[in-house]
């Protein structure tokens, strides 16, 4: 698509026939506050009609983690009008009732997968009306800060069931089964993002921080009276990537926020203690989608091999890659000698990306193979469908799962109540970050946790806060207290007390919101609309969202938003044209990988084939869209740094070396070598070669390779005094001047290096 000035407003040319396309959606624009419990928004949308008779415009969109609506404003031409919340039957039939009346009806509605509708009905032609939306959100909390995402754009969701086709030149569409997903309304999927309605934000984020910075778009921060203000650095931008900030605090210390008896601590994971020399059994799943084609699969495959390089041959791993089939590396754990990690580097180096997303099955392999209690780390874009009935059943595995979501539109709710609700912990790296070091990273602290058995005490906390806690990831708690109480955390070894402070009454008021979206969420995961059926737990389930919405005035799955205006000149009984604003696909996703000239199942070896023949010949007669019912390795390579960067370029690039040294290390924690002293040299230079990095034996995604190799020279190299030096050098994390990975590195280099 191509922009043109030729018109007032945003009024785009198709690239393909060059008439002007009319948009039904003028631009999202998004503010608000965003502290480091989670954040509180503002969502602008522009809509305006540009037919001859009025239209009803829907506009989907995906909720960030942990969210929940609180209200909406409606803005035209001599009105406003704010909405009410109502039971989600009751609201749609005012909804519908106005649109009957020929009124300006606005719904906001929320189906499953966090999934919104955000429908606006009866804009007048030449009308333009503003809808803005308030929403609660959470943040991705670590110990040195958070990580803000907001979704600007809305990824395919694979589905067993689900139908995709693409009914025009680079724009497709995506039907789920109605039996299922009830009346949800999916938007079109455009691969040129260039016709699509503008997008942009001015936030601003409270607190002391240190350090801002986006991975997904170019920004401008200014400091204010405690407060950074982040703005798009452009005037406007298109929407093919979810806005990520991360914001990093001055110190790194227990923060607490508390008022008008509610509160939220964020503990970090260092106050605990370092993670345990205990043995691990630990899983690996790979998604291996079609969705993951490219630079995140080649990333995921060599951090796999990478992370396994932590295994000692005590250490038991298992290796599984799915796609909508699963395929295991061995039935059950496996010893983490060197001879089994080669094997699992060439079980994943024949793993290309293909088909659809099929969690659950992998799931439930990877229980099998645990056999018990375990950690599971996930690699995935998360972009499935049906999250409820997936959420079901890990519950059930019994085991611990952590996500690492990949790319520019990843299914961040859906992968955060994941891993919480089995106990685990979450990331999510986009298009332009490293996958593999992320990885590494999240591996390190698995198997292991800095704290377990913890509780808290003094205080009423809820939701119930985790029972472990993971190196990297705080130990986060909400619950009701007077300011001046003390939080007080027990767990095996050690406790603490923290005292409420007040942090303001606008603060306060934001914690109360945050709270009761976080709980709404939670209860959200825990029913399925599957098979038509309704137990009695689904409906006490379904009783206590419903009053939690009422409690805290958020909407959710069984409460939704509806405004009606009645204007002077409403024609009762005109039908609206049903206009759903498109969608552009992720920039990290391909669009082949979904959509084609034909009809296509998510599993179409086993769907019949004359009954995909039909539906094809349905679709391709299909006049206008359909309505959802919805080696040494040490001197192979010069090191290259490239923390952030384009998955193009990343591809590109030669293997890490850093990547290569972890994935060679032998059993028993050293490197290898032609003989003993050779050993102890490589260990030494490949310590070295970490710290100048940036990772030593406490700190850095391959703190846990370090710990490995510091140990191996405390046992075999004490006699050394030059060994002895690099390691007290790893556990102060201070470098070496020096190009520890050239071959003709030698222990003089070394001497004069550190004296």
């Amino acid at each position: 698509m191509a922009l043109t000035e030729t018109s007032p407003g945003f009024a785009p040319l198709s690239a393909q026939s060059g008439k002007q396309i009319e948009l039904t959606m003028q631009r999202l624009w998004l503010t608000g506050r965003v502290l480091s419990a989670g954040a509180r928004l503002l969502i602008q949308h522009v809509f305006q009609c540009a037919e001859t008779k009025p239209v009803e415009i829907i506009y989907a969109f995906p909720l960030p983690r942990d969210a929940a609506l609180r209200r909406f404003t409606i803005r035209g031409e001599g009105f406003t009008a704010h909405s009410e919340l109502k039971p989600t039957e009751d609201a749609l039939r005012d909804y519908e009732l106005g649109i009957e009346q020929g009124s300006l009806s606005t719904l906001a509605r929320q189906h499953g997968d966090g999934m919104i509708n955000l429908s606006v009905g009866n804009i007048r032609p030449g009308e333009t009306v503003t809808v803005t939306l308030e929403i609660l959100a959470g943040v991705e909390s670590r110990d040195d800060g958070y990580r803000f995402r907001f979704p600007f754009t809305l990824a395919p969701a694979y589905h067993a069931r689900a139908r995709m086709l693409e009914m025009e030149p680079g724009a497709g569409e995506m039907e789920l089964p109605e039996d299922e997903f009830g009346d949800v309304v999916l938007p079109k999927f455009r691969q040129d993002p260039g016709g699509l309605h503008g997008v942009g934000f001015d936030l601003r984020l409270v607190g002391a921080l240190a350090e801002i910075g986006s991975p997904s778009h170019g920004v401008r921060v200014r400091l204010s009276d405690g407060e950074a203000r982040v703005s798009l650095a452009r005037e406007k931008d298109v929407p093919n990537r979810d806005l990520v900030l991360d914001a990093k605090r001055a110190w790194v210390k227990p923060e607490v926020l508390g008022g008008d008896g509610q509160f939220v601590a964020t503990i970090p994971s260092t106050t605990f203690g370092a993670n345990p020399d205990t043995r691990r059994r630990v899983v690996i799943v790979l998604d291996r989608s079609g969705s993951m084609q490219g630079a995140p699969i080649q990333q995921a495959r060599k951090a796999i091999e990478a992370c396994l390089g932590a295994l000692s041959a005590e250490d038991e791993f298992g290796l599984i890659a799915f796609d909508d089939r699963t395929e295991v590396f061995q039935p059950s754990l496996t010893p983490g000698t060197k001879e089994n990690r080669k094997k699992a580097g060439e079980f994943l180096r024949a793993m290309e990306a293909r088909g659809g997303t099929e969690l659950t099955p992998a799931v439930d392999h990877a229980a099998r193979i645990c056999g018990g209690e375990a950690d599971v780390l996930i690699l995935t874009d998360g972009q499935v469908a049906g999250t409820e009935q997936i959420l079901g059943r890990a519950r059930a595995a019994g085991i611990r799962l952590h996500t690492l979501g990949i790319g520019s539109a990843s299914q961040d709710r859906f992968l955060r109540l994941l891993a919480r609700e089995t106990g685990g912990v979450s990331r999510f790296v986009t298009a332009q970050e490293r996958v593999d070091l992320t990885a590494v990273d999240l591996f390190a602290s698995l198997g292991r946790p800095v704290a377990s058995e913890v509780n808290v005490t003094g205080v009423a906390a809820q939701p119930d806060p985790p029972s472990h806690v993971f190196a990297g990831t705080p130990f986060v708690c909400y619950g009701e207290a007077q300011v001046g109480a003390t939080l007080h955390v027990v767990w095996a070894g050690g406790s603490m007390d923290v005292e409420i402070p007040d942090a303001g009454p606008h603060t306060a008021g934001t914690l109360r919101l945050l709270r009761g979206a976080r709980l709404i969420t939670d209860f959200e995961s825990r029913y399925s609309m599957a098979g038509g059926g309704e137990d009695r737990e689904v409906r006490r389930i379904k009783d206590r969202i419903q009053t939690l919405s009422l409690t805290y005035g958020l909407a959710s799955r069984e409460m939704s938003l509806v405004a009606v205006v009645k204007r002077e000149g409403d024609k009762a009984g005109e039908v609206p044209t049903t206009k759903v604003v498109p969608v552009a696909m992720p920039q990290d996703t391909r669009f082949e990988s979904y959509f084609s000239g034909k009809v296509r199942a998510s599993r179409s070896a086993r769907v019949d084939a004359a009954a995909v023949a039909g539906a094809n010949a349905r679709w391709a007669t299909a006049r206008t869209p359909v309505k959802r019912g919805i080696g040494s390795a040490l001197f192979s390579l010069r090191r290259k740094r490239a923390d952030t960067m384009a998955p193009e370029a990343v591809s590109a690039l030669p293997s890490d070396p850093l990547f290569d040294l972890a994935a060679a290390m032998d059993d028993d924690g050293g490197m290898p070598g032609n003989t003993f002293d050779e050993r102890v040299l490589r260990t030494v230079l490949a310590v070295l070669a970490f710290l100048n990095g940036g990772h030593s034996r406490d700190h850095g995604a391959f703190r846990s390779h370090v710990r490995r190799l510091v140990n191996f020279l405390v046992r075999n190299g004490g006699n050394r005094e030059l060994a002895a030096e690099v390691v007290e050098r790893a556990r102060t994390g201070k470098p070496v001047a020096g190009d520890w990975l050239r071959p003709t590195a030698s222990w003089k280099d070394i001497e004069e290096a550190l004296h």
